[in-house]
């Protein structure tokens, strides 16, 4: 049988981890609907990162991604994001 005392706080710590990760995913999706420029300015970074093969339809994409995660965190009732919250 595994520690359960390590178990529980590994697990802890991942499901505060995973709260703050969805707020900075949705802050970020936001900031990208808000500023038209922002998707081909973040393509333009990357590119000059040294991925030059990241575009704006990905960035597009990825935020697309993000939509649905978050309608995913948000469905439920109670919410599925309410279960983490619960063991914070």
């Amino acid at each position: 049988m595994s520690d359960a005392i390590t178990f529980y706080r590994e697990f802890i710590a991942t499901a505060r981890e995973t709260v703050n990760l969805m707020s900075k995913l949705e802050t970020m999706k936001e900031r990208v609907e808000s500023d038209p420029a922002l998707a081909q300015a973040a393509a333009d970074a990357a590119s000059t990162s040294g991925r030059p093969d990241i575009s704006k339809a990905d960035v597009d994409n990825a935020v697309g991604a993000i939509t649905q995660i978050l309608f995913t965190w948000d469905s439920g009732e109670p919410t599925q994001k309410s279960y983490f919250y619960e063991l914070l």
